[in-house]
Formats: C-alpha cells, structure tokens, sequence
C-alpha cells in the first residue's frame, strides 16, 4: 500500500509542478492575471518600495512568486520531502488564490458558472492537499513486537 499513496501523491504533485512551471515560463500572461489582485491602499507604499528595490512590477513579482511556489511545493510534495509543510503552504496559497482569483459570487451567467467551477477544482485540490497534511510521509512500516521477558521466579 506505501508504494500506491507514493504513486499517487506524485501524480497528484504534477498538477502543481507543470502549472507553476507554466507559470514562470510565461510570466507576461501570468503577471497580466496578477495585475488584476487588488493591493490594498495601507499597502503600496510598501508595495513601491518592493517595485523600486526590485527594478519590476508588483505584478511580475507576485507571477513569480505564485510560480516557484507552485513548482516548489509540487517537487517536494512529488518526491515526498516535507510533504506536509509544502502540502500546508499550498493549502494557503489555494485558499488565498481561489479567493482573488475565482470570485464566483460576484458574477452572473456563464461566466460565474465557470469561475465557480474553478473555485470547485480549487477546493478539491485544498481537501487532496489536506489528506496530504494528514497521512505525511503514508504508512510507516509496523515495528516489531517486543520479545516477551519472562522473569524467574
């Protein structure tokens, strides 16, 4: 059964690595869905400065870091290293993605219908990663049973 949930935790993995990876190569339509994340007014001044440093727009800063999140967290969940750290950081980064992302309750007709449907997926994805945080590295082998002491008397 370990070499099952091993299996498929890397298949489940893929999902991450090859978006994030998409992601990165793509950074100009990437940075274009995150240029539409509202940063909020007690924020930009932090937020300029960031840009300044950085020589980039906060929008390319944040594809960026949504795609090395993804690939990351997706490698080492794949290869089961820290699954259960890199398993709560993309629980956190789902939650927050699905929330400024996919705002079905703020649309009508078919397009609310296809964002609600990709807020779906992302709950599903959250439930698997939280299976994930609950099973860590999959079943460990059983120890041996103690050998009995039969005292002397």
């Amino acid at each position: 059964m370990p070499a099952v949930i091993s299996f498929g935790r890397f298949l489940f993995a893929v999902l991450f690595i090859v978006s994030g990876a998409f992601k990165l190569l793509d950074l100009t339509a990437t940075s274009e869905l995150m240029a539409k994340i509202a940063i909020p007014e007690m924020l930009t001044s932090y937020t300029t400065e960031l840009e300044t440093m950085a020589g980039m727009p906060m929008a390319k800063m944040l594809a960026i870091a949504a795609g090395g999140t993804e690939l990351l967290c997706g490698v080492m969940i794949g290869l089961n290293v820290g699954a259960r750290y890199f398993a709560l950081l993309l629980i956190l980064f789902m939650i927050g993605m699905t929330y400024l992302q996919h705002p079905f309750w703020n649309q009508t007709g078919p397009e609310g219908a296809n964002t609600l449907l990709h807020a779906l997926k992302n709950i599903s994805l959250i439930g698997a990663l939280f299976i994930i945080v609950g099973i860590g590295r999959g079943p460990q082998p059983a120890a041996a049973p103690a050998e009995p002491s039969y005292a002397e008397e």
